[in-house]
């Protein structure tokens, strides 16, 4: 599950907004390894990432943990429980140290009288969620393991490469570390991507997206 960047959503608007809360205060951090909100929680709040990485993951019932996506600077976490004022269904854990902005009831309704087109712009990142949502739910129902993952890449690619450990790969389109080594392999040798120290260069969107059937 992507989580939806407010830079690299390609609006004027979205711009505008990632500008206001970056100017938001006080900010918390947190440390490598900490949680940040926690699955099942009442969410009085939704976070603007000013600084980091950030793992979002569901824990079953057994204690299995499935990682919904790796979060970067300019996006926002846990909003959805935040607006259905209903329990978390996913939980937050920083991969790097973060700066994050906690943004309440209170904070959001004075940013509304102040920036009434916000609410609008927000009403925008949620419904580009739900068409990513839609887009893996038909990705890990109907496409290979292949496909999958050049889908991944194209959802995630800013400014022609993409953040993702084979580790994040795997877990997102639920495949093995191994496949993922294989399969980024063969792009690699087919042209469509070259791997670089802790990112991958798409080389040939066109492929990636004949293969994803984008």
């Amino acid at each position: 599950m992507q989580d939806i960047s407010l830079s690299h959503s390609g609006t004027e608007a979205c711009r505008d907004m990632q500008e206001l809360f970056e100017a938001l205060s006080p900010t918390r951090t947190f440390a490598k390894g900490e949680i940040i909100y926690r699955q099942g929680d009442s969410a009085t709040s939704f976070c603007y990432l000013k600084r980091g990485r950030v793992c979002v993951f569901m824990t079953s019932i057994d204690g299995m943990e499935k990682t919904l996506n790796t979060a970067s600077k300019g996006e926002l976490l846990g909003e959805g429980a935040f607006f259905d004022r209903k329990p978390r269904v996913s939980s937050a854990r920083a991969v790097t140290a973060c700066e994050v902005v906690m943004i309440d009831e209170q904070r959001l309704t004075s940013l509304f009288a102040s920036h009434p087109k916000l609410a609008f712009e927000l009403l925008e990142i949620l419904a580009n969620r739900i068409r990513l949502l839609s887009s893996q739910l038909d990705s890990m129902t109907f496409l290979q393991a292949d496909a999958r993952i050049a889908r991944l890449l194209l959802q995630n690619e800013t400014n022609g490469s993409v953040s993702l450990t084979h580790e994040d790969i795997a877990a997102s389109v639920g495949v093995s570390r191994v496949t993922v080594s294989k399969t980024l392999g063969r792009l690699a040798a087919k042209g469509d991507i070259a791997t670089a120290y802790r990112k991958i260069v798409i080389k040939n969107r066109a492929g990636l997206e004949e293969l994803s059937a984008l």
